[in-house]
């Protein structure tokens, strides 16, 4: 099963295989990343541009620049031992989009593949078709940047729904206070972009269309990382030291990111 890139198709994506051409750079990859004699930084980064390239990332709408901030956090925090060992998945979420894009990709960190591909709202208090203002504050009804870990799932008035741990003290810490939480939504699909010219906004939470809610859902929960980026002069992480993260993935060249005890 492939993909289709047209803005206009309203069939959110799931991917599950690469091309020949993808495979070729993966296998570049596992074959010459190590044998670079370089500083941790430089093979770090190397990865980071490799593994970009190899999940065919530009072509699905993420910037490199999105993506290495991701990328130094789920390093970061794998080497905290704060998400699964079984579940090397990553999310990202770009608020730095029109919420007409597709901005949101569960990426297999092991295979260094998309597995999902589809729309995401932010919340009302955070913007109309783009989001751009954020807020750790309870009844803001506005998105909150930054990295977190999955949690278990609960049925609530959305239907099947993921708690969400945020790590960023000032930032997303009230996550759970505030009912931030991943689920589906009537409001969050193509057919609302389609009569208002964006996508419909939640009151905080990053809603995703009704009919791949679940299977994400299932797919990310229990310990994975997910990262929200957007337009901020303010925000700051200490899982964006880009040094500890070329030291954890140096320390672990199976990628698992962690530091030697």
């Amino acid at each position: 099963m492939g993909f289709s890139l047209k803005s206009n198709d309203p069939t959110p994506v799931k991917i599950v295989e690469r091309s020949n051409e993808v495979n070729k750079v993966l296998e570049s990859v596992s074959a010459n990343t190590f044998k670079v004699n370089s500083a941790p930084l430089a093979i770090f980064d190397q990865y980071v541009e490799t593994s970009y390239q190899a999940a065919g990332l530009a072509q699905a709408g993420l910037t490199l620049e999105t993506y290495r901030e991701a990328v130094t956090g789920y390093h970061n925090i794998m080497s905290a031992n704060s998400v699964s060992i079984a579940k090397p998945l990553m999310t990202i979420i770009d608020f730095n989009q029109s919420s007409k894009n597709r901005r949101l990709w569960v990426i297999d960190m092991a295979a260094n593949k998309v597995v999902y591909n589809t729309w995401v709202a932010h919340g009302q208090g955070s913007g109309g078709e783009y989001a751009t203002s954020f807020s750790n504050t309870t009844n803001s009804y506005q998105s909150s940047l930054g990295f977190y870990t999955t949690q278990n799932t609960y049925v609530g008035k959305h239907g099947t729904s993921l708690k969400l741990e945020g790590l960023d003290d000032g930032f997303n810490t009230n996550a759970w206070q505030r009912y931030i939480v991943v689920h589906g939504a009537a409001y969050a699909n193509a057919d609302v972009i389609k009569v208002n010219g964006r996508l419909g906004r939640s009151q905080g939470c990053p809603a995703l269309p009704l009919d791949i809610a679940q299977p994400i859902i299932n797919t990310i929960k229990n310990k994975t990382v997910l990262y929200i980026d957007g337009p901020s002069k303010s925000y700051s992480s200490s899982y964006l030291d880009v040094e500890r993260a070329a030291l954890c993935f140096s320390a672990d060249k199976n990628g698992q990111g962690h530091l030697p005890s």
